[in-house]
């Protein structure tokens, strides 16, 4: 291997290169946040259309796969060792390495080790001692689910396609003709959420589908990601200048109560501005007792305010609105996205390695020590994934067994 070849295959095994490159994008991050409300949608578009960006990012699954090539084969190398196969070079397989003098017996140590608790192969010219359970499954799912997760993250920035859209009762969804038959918000607190969400759809061909808040449900394609809560009430309004009236559903993002939307009269220069009005009582949108607050504006000058209950009408001034009935609506993102599929297979890797971890890093720990007799010397080598304080002094006590002149210091 040449030295330039030697030098890339450390740099892409190394562990730094993932961290430093999440610090890079979160100095962006921060550096972003300085100028702009949304720095995490900014910091995802400039990403999106920058080559360089995308390239540094993608150093990041391309270092785990080099590692986890690197760390298989050590892994099947140090096996191999242990197993006693020839011609293994064990050099930088494990954590400690001491040579010895060639005059140095080790033959007998293994009984004491079996004493300790490890099992011992006892070859010609060689002894391997080993005890506890190897982390390396939980190593292969998490630097796996690293990989999964941050391809996701680069076919999503590369490849997401949204279109915002209104869900609306009683209506098809945008993207078939699947009618939504009712969308209920409830006071169910769960283990994130206080609320749910429940979009019930009857498919075209028969049955009947609902869709919540998370995890994204998915209807022909899309994910669907629900955004903001919203009503569309049945408007009937009159005016001096519209003798004939109006009527039309108006969607109106004006959830949770407080905030405020618009909506132009076709043809002519009125609009409303809406707002609905907080209750005492349960939730408003859940419970459809609804009252809108109003103002009516004739171009620029507003000509009328009140308050009218859904259900019911008001009037005053020549004007006249009645609202006899509402449908609830939700602003939906109709996302087609590749790499979400991804990033869930990495959440289940990644929660996989964490199971495989904590107990065997806490119960199981592998500890191994390996001494072989070649080449005019004796080398005895040790590794511990856990207990490393109590294996060190085992590995330690074996050095002054076999060389007790010299003391075993490394």
């Amino acid at each position: 291997m040449s030295r330039v070849t030697a030098t890339a295959a450390r740099v892409a095994t190394s562990p730094a290169v993932t961290p430093s490159v999440l610090a890079f994008f979160l100095l962006l991050y921060v550096g972003i946040a300085f100028g702009s409300n949304e720095p995490l949608t900014a910091l995802m578009a400039i990403t999106r259309g920058n080559p360089a960006l995308i390239a540094l990012l993608a150093l990041i699954p391309l270092s785990g796969a080099a590692r986890l090539v690197a760390e298989t084969r050590d892994f099947l190398r140090r096996r191999r060792a242990l197993s006693g196969a020839a011609g293994i070079d064990a050099g930088g397989l494990f954590d400690d390495e001491v040579a010895l003098p060639e005059e140095s017996a080790f033959e007998e140590e293994g009984k004491r080790l079996e004493e300790q608790g490890y099992a011992v192969r006892a070859g010609s010219g060689s002894l391997a001692a080993r005890r506890g359970l190897s982390l390396f499954p939980a190593r292969v799912l998490y630097l796996s689910g690293m990989v999964l997760l941050f391809c996701g993250i680069l076919l999503s920035l590369t490849g997401r396609a949204t279109h915002r859209q209104v869900v609306l009762e009683g209506e098809a969804l945008p993207v078939s003709r699947d009618l939504v038959r009712g969308i209920v918000l409830k006071e169910e607190p769960g283990l994130i959420l206080q609320r749910t969400l429940d979009i019930a759809v009857a498919g075209e061909g028969g049955g009947e589908r609902h869709f919540g808040l998370y995890p994204p449900g998915t209807h022909r394609g899309h994910y669907l990601y629900p955004r903001y809560l919203g009503v569309a009430p049945l408007l009937r309004f009159s005016a001096p200048e519209l003798p004939g009236g109006f009527e039309q559903f108006a969607v109106l993002s004006i959830y949770p109560p407080g905030k405020e939307d618009s909506f132009q009269v076709p043809g002519s220069p009125y609009r409303f501005i809406f707002q609905m009005a907080p209750g005492d009582g349960p939730d408003p949108y859940a419970s459809g007792k609804i009252t809108l607050q109003f103002r009516l504006l004739k171009g620029e000058t507003q000509v009328w305010a009140g308050s009218a209950n859904v259900g019911g009408e008001t009037s005053g001034d020549g004007y006249r609105l009645a609202l006899p009935e509402f449908r609830r609506a939700v602003v939906t993102d109709f996302v087609r996205d590749a790499g979400v599929p991804l990033i869930w297979s990495a959440s289940a890797l990644l929660l996989l390695s964490l199971c495989w971890f904590v107990p065997i890093r806490l119960l199981w720990p592998r500890q191994e020590i390996l001494v072989v007799r070649h080449a005019g010397a004796v080398v005895a080598r040790s590794r511990a994934e856990g207990g490393r304080r109590a294996h060190a002094g085992r590995f330690h006590e074996l050095l002054d067994q076999v060389h007790p002149r010299e003391g075993g210091t490394p």
